[in-house]
C-alpha cells in the first residue's frame, strides 16, 4: 500500500461509518469493540495495541482478524500510507448476512500504541449517515487514538464583518469575511467556508460572444455543470490563474482527486453535491477535503459554484483533521450560505441582514459605507434583483450593469436592478 494508491478512500478521511442496526448486533472479535452512534445507521470496531511498528502491517492483520464478524474476509479496494507509515487507511467490501457493505479502515499509530478502526455501512445509507458519524469519527483520527481537540483553548469568535460565528482555537485568525463566507487559518491549515463563484455554462459565453465585443466577454470560468468534481477543478484552475496573475506567484494547482463521495441533494436551486479529498501544491503537497454544490443553470446561461473546504500539510492531514472538522461544523450560518448565495430565499436573506444590523448598529454610517464599497470591489461581485418575485442573487460586478440592462431589454421594463453591498446592508 503506496502514497500513489488509489481507491475508495474518502471515507476513512471522514471516518464514515455505515450500515449497522444495534438490535441484531453481532458479537466483535476479540479484542475488538462495536461502537455506534446514536440515530444513526452503521458501526466501527475498534482495537488498540501496544508497540506497534508498521501501520501499514497492522491493517492488513486487521482484515484477517475482523473476517468472523463479516460473511467474509473484506476486500481491499485501495488505500493510503504516510512516507514514516504511522497513518495507514483502505476502503474495503464485504457482506453482512448477506447484504453488502463498503467501509473503511485506518491505523494511526502514536505514544507507543496503535489504534485500528474498521467502519461499515449499507452503500445505500453512507451519505446520509456522514454528517452525523463524521462527529464520532474526529475522535479516532488523532495521535494515539485521542481526540487533540480538548487540549486546545477554544474560544467563539464571530465573524469581523458580523455575519456569523465560528469556534476557533488559540493560534487562529480571519482573513476574510463577507455575507456568511469566511476564511480563516491557523497552526492545523485552513479553512473557505460558503465560497461561491458564478460560472457560465458554455451555451451562454457563446450567446455573451455574439452579442457583444470582445472586452465585453464573461471573464470567469465557462464550465457546464456536469458533475461536481469536473467543477470542483476547473473553477479552481482558474481561480488560481486569476490570483497567480495578480500575485505575481504560480498557481495553485491539483495534483489528484484521491476520491470523491456524491451527497442527495434535496434544496430547490441546487443540483448535484459532493465531498472531494483531493491533494493541491501550495508550497508543498498539501491535502484537502471540499464540500461541491453546483447549483442550477438561469436564464442567462449561468449558475453558481458553492465550495467549502479545510487543507493541512499532506503529511498531518490525518492529525489535523479533527480540528479542521470542528471549525467547519461550528460556522453558525453555514445552512443559511446555502440558501443566500445559492437558492435565493429571502427567508436566509433577511437573517442575514438581521446578523448583519445587529453587528453594526453601532457603526459610524459613513464607515460602514466605505467599508461596504471596498469589500464589494474586493469580492467582485454585486446582487441584483428581480423587483416582481423578489429573487436576488450576485453576478460580476464588472458587468452587473450591463447584465441588468440586457436582461430589462428582454422583459421590455425595468424588472430588474442593482443593489450595491451598501444598500443591501442598510
Amino acid at each position: 500500500m503506496s502514497r500513489r494508491a488509489t481507491g475508495s478512500v474518502l471515507p476513512v478521511v471522514f471516518g464514515v461509518l455505515v450500515y449497522f442496526h444495534p438490535a441484531s448486533a453481532q458479537q466483535p472479535p476479540p479484542g475488538y469493540q462495536l461502537l455506534t452512534a446514536p440515530q444513526t445507521s452503521g458501526g466501527l470496531l475498534l482495537t488498540q495495541r501496544q508497540a506497534v511498528p508498521s501501520a501499514v502491517r497492522f491493517l492488513r492483520q486487521g482484515f484477517h482478524e475482523v473476517a468472523p464478524f463479516f460473511d467474509r474476509r473484506p476486500e481491499a479496494l485501495g488505500g493510503y500510507a504516510q512516507t514514516l507509515d504511522q497513518y495507514a487507511e483502505a476502503g474495503f467490501r464485504t457482506t453482512s448476512r448477506q447484504l453488502p457493505i463498503t467501509g473503511v479502515a485506518f491505523v494511526v499509530i502514536g505514544g507507543g500504541s496503535g489504534t485500528l478502526g474498521f467502519a461499515f455501512d449499507s452503500p445505500a445509507t453512507l451519505a446520509q449517515s456522514l454528517p452525523r458519524l463524521l462527529q464520532l469519527a474526529t475522535s479516532l483520527v488523532g495521535p494515539s487514538g485521542q481526540d487533540p481537540t480538548p487540549a486546545l483553548n477554544w474560544h467563539i469568535e464571530p465573524f469581523p464583518d458580523g455575519s456569523g460565528q465560528m469556534e476557533l482555537p488559540d493560534g487562529w485568525h480571519y482573513t476574510f469575511a463577507q455575507k456568511g463566507m469566511v476564511a480563516a487559518m491557523g497552526p492545523q491549515g485552513i479553512i473557505e467556508r460558503a465560497v461561491t463563484t458564478q460560472v457560465m455554462s458554455r451555451a451562454g459565453a457563446a450567446q455573451i460572444a455574439a452579442m457583444y465585443p470582445p472586452n465585453l466577454r464573461w471573464p470567469g470560468p465557462v464550465l457546464d455543470p456536469t458533475d461536481p468534481v469536473s467543477a470542483f477543478v476547473g473553477v479552481r484552475a482558474h481561480n488560481a490563474a486569476v490570483i497567480a496573475q495578480r500575485s505575481r506567484q504560480p498557481p495553485e494547482r491539483i495534483l489528484r482527486v484521491i476520491e470523491a463521495l456524491p451527497v442527495a441533494m434535496r434544496v430547490p436551486g441546487l443540483t448535484q453535491a459532493a465531498y472531494i479529498d483531493y491533494e493541491i501544491e501550495r508550497g508543498g503537497v498539501w491535502r484537502g477535503l471540499a464540500l461541491a454544490i453546483l447549483g442550477s443553470v438561469m436564464s442567462d446561461g449561468s449558475w453558481m459554484f458553492y465550495e467549502t473546504y479545510v487543507s493541512s500539510p499532506a503529511h498531518s492531514f490525518a492529525q489535523n483533521l479533527p480540528v479542521l472538522v470542528r471549525i467547519w461544523n461550528s460556522a453558525l450560518t453555514a445552512r443559511h450560505v446555502v440558501q443566500e448565495r445559492l437558492d435565493s430565499a429571502l427567508n436566509s436573506l433577511r437573517e442575514a441582514g438581521e446578523i448583519w444590523r445587529q453587528s453594526t448598529q453601532n457603526r459610524n454610517q459613513a464607515l460602514n459605507r466605505m467599508h461596504n464599497n471596498w469589500t464589494e470591489a474586493f469580492r467582485g461581485t454585486r446582487v441584483i434583483e428581480d423587483t416582481r418575485t423578489g429573487t436576488r442573487r450576485d453576478v460580476n460586478l464588472g458587468y452587473s450593469t450591463e447584465i441588468v440592462q440586457r436582461l430589462n431589454q428582454q422583459e421590455g421594463y425595468d424588472r430588474y436592478r442593482e443593489i450595491p453591498l451598501r444598500d443591501l446592508n442598510q
